[in-house]
């Protein structure tokens, strides 16, 4: 029959088996990941070395004074069953979202023959960035960052521009001989790479200003044509102004004058008309539509650069 101390040893023997805090862990390894919400995932267990027999693989979930013991006993726990898999060297996450935040630790145990082994520990911190942060846009004039205020950068102090930094939209009243060049803009979120929209050419010589196309409606004394698609004029438009659709004013320019009169309800611009405007949602139709005009021999066409978005802040419809 076994005495005391023989007892003694057998206990001591089962609680070191039974809590791998009794062990000590060698930290083989510590990484920080950061990944986008959403996206799928590998987290290595680099803890994990090759060698005989079969280790005892833990995994933990710490995140500030919470730890959570999700894969144990060979599988996982509620809720990542459903959406991670094991590997002895990692474990994948079909998708993660910023609940998932926070250090995962792997812990690997390999018993010998003679019943305690060693103990490895990896640790990786996951960041599980938005993964739509609110870009942040800034725009350049012939490959030159505009600085938000034109007045300290001296390429651009004769200027008088705008940027909204969130939605890239570039203003630039009044506008002046000194505005004309070739203009793009750039958003990054820090998530995905940086997005550069097309460059636009602005020829300030065609371009007219808020200021000075209220003054023409008021007057009346202006060819006003609208490019957007009808669907968009239903919604709102600039007094006396009449329907073209960009894809159209080619054809609508060719036309003899009577047909034009005809179909569109308006006199045909002459080639030297000086109050030949085009306007649409956002301008960038309306430069194509003027570019096409002055193609086609009206030297003097101007482009509402501000179009309906501008007009309708500003005059309220």
């Amino acid at each position: 029959m076994a005495g005391p101390g023989a007892w003694g040893r057998l206990h001591l023997l089962l609680l070191s088996v039974s809590s791998w805090s009794l062990i000590s862990a060698q930290v083989m390894d510590t990484q920080t990941i950061q990944v986008p919400e959403n996206d799928p995932i590998d987290i290595p267990c680099t803890a994990y070395v090759s060698q005989s027999g079969t280790p005892r693989v833990e995994w933990k979930f710490e995140k500030g004074s919470s730890i959570v013991l999700f894969y144990y006993d060979s599988k996982f726990t509620d809720p990542y069953k459903d959406r991670a898999q094991f590997t002895p060297t990692g474990i994948h996450f079909t998708s993660v979202t910023r609940k998932d935040t926070g250090k995962y630790i792997c812990e690997v145990l390999w018993t010998g023959s003679v019943g305690i082994g060693r103990l490895n520990k990896s640790e990786v911190d996951l960041i599980v960035q938005d993964a739509s942060p609110p870009p942040t846009c800034q725009c350049y004039r012939y490959d030159v960052l505009m600085t938000s205020n034109p007045k300290i950068n001296e390429k651009f102090r004769n200027s008088c521009y705008a940027i909204d930094t969130k939605t890239g939209a570039l203003m630039n009243e009044p506008v002046t001989s000194f505005n004309t060049g070739d203009y793009f803009c750039e958003a990054q979120n820090n998530v995905g790479t940086t997005q550069k929209s097309e460059a636009i050419h602005l020829d300030a010589r065609n371009v007219i200003s808020h200021k000075d196309m209220k003054a023409l409606v008021d007057s009346r004394n202006a060819r006003i044509i609208d490019v957007r698609l009808p669907e968009e004029v239903a919604n709102g438009h600039i007094a006396n102004s009449v329907n073209i659709p960009v894809t159209e004013v080619e054809e609508a320019l060719k036309m003899d004058p009577e047909m034009f009169k005809m179909k569109y309800g308006m006199d045909k611009p002459r080639m030297d008309d000086e109050n030949l405007i085009f306007y649409c949602q956002r301008g960038r139709r309306a430069a194509q539509a003027t570019k096409i005009a002055i193609t086609l021999g009206y030297a003097k066409a101007r482009n509402y650069e501000g179009s309906y978005k501008e007009w309708s802040e500003k005059e309220g419809k």
